[in-house]
């Protein structure tokens, strides 16, 4: 078995290296169900967070709230380079959950809110797995509010701009298989926010092509609160591994710029196209300061990523079944940034195809009952472990991942 791990800053390059793929998806059942694309899509307030321009064409009298869950099951399998041997993730569920409400202060102006978690994973291997020393559990959550402005320019033309402010909690345990003893454990916890913005514009030509442009800036969490604690570590290296001490970093999340149709082809049967730009590349390196304690000294550990931007093309449609009942379908294909040098077992990313599907219900004339559910499978990835880089915590073998999300909501107006 190839393994390679340096033991104090292990977890801040599993941090760093699985930025690539953690996002849970489009916010929003209705979106869900139409695979993402909804940059040119005002059919559900949800839109929002994907184009702020969309907001001012709700700048009327009606009041509208959508809220629901989610739940994402992402499972990755890993075979060894050396071992031959099989390990699947165990089976966890990553929640999730949103809300959005628009107000028309005016014919022309519209306020809008709204509250995500478009980040987060929950990966755990089984005990005692070939690469326990690099992770055995982590878990990512991170929640987004953006309360957001639109202006109607004219019954065509509307643009809109959004501030937001993140917060993410992420926690990491880890074997130190250096030691005979199972339970030498390594815990990190840490917390922290940060802002960004979002703008966008929307147009159409007529009752039947639409169109979307929106830009998201970058998020710089600043994660002040980090503790790390070591468990059943012999006395003669308490020096290396105190008991606890605390660390700082920052993470990057990126920029996107996305483009958007919306073509309606009948009377009945809308279908909307996204393709996003995600700046990716600006999450180069990541530098982390630990805390001097007992007799270690403070210092920095700098970890090179060295990631690619990388682009996501959507497409889906939703056809009016009934007066009651309408049916949404997507499609999308996402790459991935991560180069094969820094594929990690805590979150292996890789190109991903996926399919969507999606039902709304109408209850009553302000009442709708939204689900949909998606399926994604990423391709085969392989890791090599690199023994000559000390900085670059790995297992050698090769991973394949399925992606399953599920959301529930309701939408309202009055």
């Amino acid at each position: 078995m190839r393994l390679r791990f340096l033991f104090v800053p292990v977890v801040f390059t599993s941090l760093a290296a699985q930025a690539g793929g953690f996002d849970t998806g489009p916010q929003g059942a209705r979106i869900l169900g139409l695979g993402g694309a909804s940059t040119a899509y005002i059919g559900s307030i949800a839109g929002m967070v994907a184009n702020p321009g969309l907001l001012g064409q709700w700048a009327d009298s009606v009041t509208r709230v959508s809220i629901g869950g989610m739940g994402q099951v992402r499972r990755s399998s890993f075979v060894g380079q050396d071992t031959y041997q099989r390990t699947d993730q165990d089976l966890v569920v990553q929640p999730g959950g949103y809300a959005f409400a628009t107000y028309g202060l005016t014919k022309r102006l519209a306020l809008g809110l709204a509250i995500t978690t478009p980040y987060g994973y929950h990966t755990r291997w089984a005990e005692g797995w070939e690469g326990r020393a690099v992770v055995q559990e982590s878990q990512l959550n991170t929640y987004f509010a953006q309360p957001t402005v639109g202006f109607r320019l004219n019954d065509n033309f509307s643009l809109g701009a959004g501030l937001i402010y993140a917060f993410g909690q992420y926690s990491q345990s880890r074997v130190l298989s250096q030691y005979d003893d199972p339970a030498a454990l390594a815990k990190f916890d840490v917390n922290g926010s940060g802002l960004g913005f979002s703008a966008g514009l929307y147009g159409r030509s007529g009752d039947n092509l639409a169109f979307g442009i929106s830009y998201r800036s970058g998020v710089a969490l600043k994660l002040n609160n980090g503790t790390a604690t070591y468990a059943n570590v012999p006395a003669r290296d308490a020096g290396i591994y105190p008991a606890s001490t605390s660390f700082s970093s920052q993470l990057n999340l990126p920029n996107s710029l996305s483009v958007g149709l919306a073509d309606r082809i009948t009377k009945n049967l809308l279908v909307t196209f996204d393709f996003t730009l995600t700046g990716w590349s600006s999450l180069d390196s990541v530098n982390f300061e630990l805390a001097a304690s007992g007799g270690a000294p403070g210092r920095r550990v700098t970890n090179s990523r060295r990631y690619d931007d990388a682009l996501a093309f959507r497409v889906g449609a939703e056809y009016q079944a009934g007066s009651k009942l309408t049916i949404l379908a997507g499609a999308n294909y996402d790459e991935s940034p991560v180069r094969d040098e820094f594929i990690n077992p805590e979150l292996p990313d890789a190109n991903r195809l996926g399919g969507s599907l999606g039902l709304v219900y109408q209850l009553t004339e302000r009442l709708a009952l939204e689900g949909a559910y998606s399926f994604a499978y990423g391709q085969k990835r392989t890791a090599r472990a690199n023994i000559s880089n000390e900085r670059l915590s790995n297992i050698s073998g090769t991973y394949r991942t399925v992606i399953n999300t599920a959301s529930l909501g309701v939408s309202m107006s009055f």
